[in-house]
């Protein structure tokens, strides 16, 4: 396995935020910057996530690692007898 990773395909896309949001992201995109980190592959990963569990919320089943009635919705790593 190869340590070099091809660039993904990338689009822009644009929805609005509130203003205190959108400012304290560019605060921190320029911090994250300044210190040799990528706000935007951090925040496309966050993206990621939020994707699956609206994608788990809408099909209609918890996502993983969700309590549902006291019980953890992950499968159990125990063997049905």
């Amino acid at each position: 396995m190869g340590v070099l990773k091809r660039k993904l395909e990338s689009e822009a896309i644009t929805f609005k935020l509130p203003s205190a949001l959108k400012r304290e992201i560019e605060e921190l995109r320029s911090r994250a910057e300044d210190a040799g980190f990528d706000l935007g592959e951090t925040i496309t990963a966050a993206i990621w996530r939020l994707c699956k569990q609206i994608k788990a919320e809408l099909e209609g089943a918890p996502p993983p690692g969700r309590k549902l009635n006291g019980r953890i919705t992950e499968p159990s790593t125990e063997k049905l007898q």
